[in-house]
This record gives C-alpha cells, structure tokens and sequence, in this order.
C-alpha cells in the first residue's frame, strides 16, 4: 500500500500520468456537478422549494442544499487547487484556496440556520409552535462536531498561512497537520451527508417506508450520495497521490531558502 503514495514509485510516464490526472479531474467535475444539480432538484421538485423563517419547513431545504454546495463540492475544489494550478505561482493558489473556503463558510453557516430554524420554528398541521428538539441524532452529533473542526481549520490556517502570517518554521511544522485534517474533514463531511440522505429519506421518503417500492424522490436522493461518493473518492486520488503534488517554482524555491537562514540567524 505504501508503494502507492511513494513518489519515488513510478509505472506510468508522464506524459500518462498527466492524462490519467485530466480524466480523473474531468470524472470528479462530472460527479460534483451532478451532486450539485441532484440534491437541487430533490429540494425544489420533490420538496416543494425554498424560503426563508417564513416557511420553516421550506427553509429546511436550503440545508442539504448549501452543503452539498458548499461543504462537499466547493470544499472538494479548494483542495484540487493545488493539484490543478500545481504550475501556478503559489500566492495565486492560496488566494483562491482561502477564497473557496470562505464560501464553503458561508453556504455551511446559512445550512445550519435553515436546519435550526425548521427546528426552533416547526408548525404542527394546526399552525401552532411545535418544536422540534435539536441535537438528538447521530448524523447532527458528527455534523456540528466536522462544523466545529472545519471552523478550527479555516481559523488556524487563516491566521498561519494568509494573514497575518507565521514565520516559516511555525508554518513547515503546521503544514502536515493542516493538509491531514483538512483531508480527514473532507472525508467526514461525505460520512455526515450519507447519514443526513438516510435520516431524510427515512422521514419524509413514505414510498419506501410505506409502501415498500421505489419512488422518484427515493432514487433522485441516493443518487446524490451516490455521486457525492464518487466525487470524493477522485477528489481523494487526486490530492494524496504525491506525483500530482505542487512542487515550488525555482523563484519560490530560492526565496524560501533565503527566509530560512535569515529565520535561523535571527
């Protein structure tokens, strides 16, 4: 298994190997995409569309909506970045890195106002307050606990790497816990949007539950998770196989090595 992430491990030249890289890209932008327009049409076909505290239960779309968006797709992309703009000067990335987090921040903070707000604001058919008690499930323990670390990432590596900036060594002893969690948090959001699919077909899916059959609603819902999947097993090939990795320019190499010893000599 280690032969797979050794750099030094080469079967393909690389002129394949960047074919290989392109297609897989292509295959996870398909995937996403399709993720995307799947959870899209299931919140605005099959359950009836979208508003704001107005309507609790059509705000309660926007959740699985924003974070098939936000938390899957876009988050998925800010970590392709170093891997697509790999030639790229490295403040260019991390620009657009930080960028696409920020709204991954966004849509994941709108998607839990939506899901606590079709909590704290739920109706009963007679139109009277009924609440629904939050933080009961397993899919909103492990959903606010990758909320909470996703938030803890975006902050440290903020501050570290973008602004105002750590002197170099803080920043080469943070690096390999920054990309392992960030990686491990991309993993976690696709377990937490499986169990969030469950619990809603579950819910609200009567053809399966009921009636025992499949049903549009049904089929369009697993497919989403179907193709979240697949879009974070290639987004996962793509980031961990270390020949697609971004090498620094000789410009960023030479300016490293003089930070370096003026660190050191200081």
């Amino acid at each position: 298994m280690s032969l797979l992430f050794d750099p030094g491990f080469v079967i393909l030249r690389e002129d394949q190997s960047t074919k290989l890289f392109n297609i897989i890209l292509v295959m996870s932008q398909i995937f996403g995409g399709m993720a995307v327009l799947l959870v899209t049409i299931w919140m605005s076909k099959f359950e009836s569309g979208f508003a704001w505290n107005e309507d609790p239960d059509k705000e309660f779309n926007y959740h699985p909506t924003f974070m098939i968006m936000g938390m899957v797709f876009l988050f998925g992309e800010s970590l392709l970045v170093y891997r697509v703009f790999r030639n790229e000067r490295k403040k260019f990335s991390k620009t657009l890195h930080v960028i696409l987090h920020s709204v991954v921040l966004i849509f994941m903070l709108t998607a839990l106002k939506a899901v606590f707000d079709y909590h704290n604001l739920h109706k009963d058919a007679s139109g009277n307050p009924a609440p629904i008690v939050n933080m009961v499930s397993l899919h909103s323990w492990i959903g606010l606990s990758v909320v909470i670390f996703f938030c803890t990432q975006y902050a440290v590596g903020f501050i570290t790497y973008f602004f105002p900036g750590m002197p170099i060594p803080i920043r080469q002893l943070v690096m390999p816990f920054h990309q392992a969690f960030g990686v491990l948090i991309f993993i976690f959001v696709s377990i937490t949007v499986a169990m969030g699919i469950s619990e809603r077909a579950a819910w609200k899916h009567t053809c399966w539950t009921k009636d025992g059959e499949m049903c549009a609603q049904q089929a369009v819902s697993s497919f989403v998770g179907v193709f979240t999947f697949l879009y974070t097993v290639c987004v996962l090939i793509l980031v961990l196989n270390p020949r697609w990795k971004r090498q620094p320019l000789p410009e960023e190499e030479g300016l490293h090595h003089l930070t370096s010893s003026h660190s050191m000599s200081d």
